[in-house]
């Protein structure tokens, strides 16, 4: 993702997305050994129901706060902006060089 994932992992946004994934890991524990566990398997699985709902809600908080991280800092959306106009002025370039001599003045008249 180049620059833009740098909001992902840092700030408030970061910290979302980390407790996103431990909260992951844990629902995915619970509603493994939920079934398992006889009597006790019905609270373990539901608090495994309630980290996956709680590991989705986080998840999206840090996506929305690392939109706004980037929205903040002009760096997250004029420089890829700048770095994909570079690349497409570097390609006709390219293009250009490629013709065979005497075409451009053809395609003009």
């Amino acid at each position: 993702m180049g620059l833009a994932a740098e909001t992902y992992r840092s700030g408030r946004a970061g910290a979302y997305i980390r407790a996103g994934q431990v909260l992951s890991v844990l629902g995915a524990a619970g509603a493994v050994l939920g079934p398992a566990g006889g009597r006790r398997g019905r609270a373990v699985g539901a608090l495994g129901g309630a980290s996956l709902m709680a590991a989705s809600a986080a998840t999206r908080w840090g996506i929305f706060h690392a939109g706004l991280a980037s929205a903040r800092d002009p760096k997250y959306t004029v420089v890829p902006q700048r770095e994909r106009r570079d690349a497409r002025q570097q390609e006709r370039r390219d293009a250009r060089r490629q013709e065979p001599a005497g075409t451009r003045e053809r395609a003009t008249t």
